[in-house]
């Protein structure tokens, strides 16, 4: 039931985001262009136990993602506060910190998990932009 209303959601409001392999390893994909121009593709994986258990979010594209003037990928930081992230466990693609798994709730949603997604890559871009880590681009919530 959950699934449906999520995947009901996702076609209202973030129509290039879709639920796939329904019946098995589901997850959601979808591609977002920033205001900046520059395209992502966003990966969640739907554990089994959701809505009860966070799912894991990733930038899948493009690979590898570059950190400030190309110095280190963003993959190369691992499970960092600063740069919001978490040590990857899917070569390639960066795994985001959109909810603390001990701070994950049933309310929670795929939309709301999109939306910080899709926060994290705007402050990911503000920091390509001056180095800054991504915190100082996010709220603490």
């Amino acid at each position: 039931m959950r699934l449906v209303e999520d995947s009901n959601g996702l076609r209202t409001y973030f129509p290039s985001f879709s639920f796939y392999e329904p019946t098995g390893r589901t997850y959601v994909s979808g591609y977002w262009t920033s205001n900046m121009g520059n395209g992502y593709g966003v990966m969640i994986t739907v554990p089994p136990g959701y809505p009860d258990e966070c799912p894991s979010t990733y930038i899948s594209y493009p690979s590898p993602l570059q950190g400030y003037m190309g110095w280190r990928t963003v993959e190369s930081y691992g499970t960092s506060h600063d740069m919001h992230t978490w040590k990857t466990d899917q070569p390639g693609w960066v795994k985001i910190c959109t909810y603390r798994p001990e701070h994950w709730s049933v309310e929670h949603s795929m939309l709301k998990i999109i939306e910080k997604g899709l926060l994290w890559i705007v402050a990911y871009e503000c920091h390509l932009q001056d180095g800054q880590p991504i915190k100082s681009f996010l709220i603490d919530a």
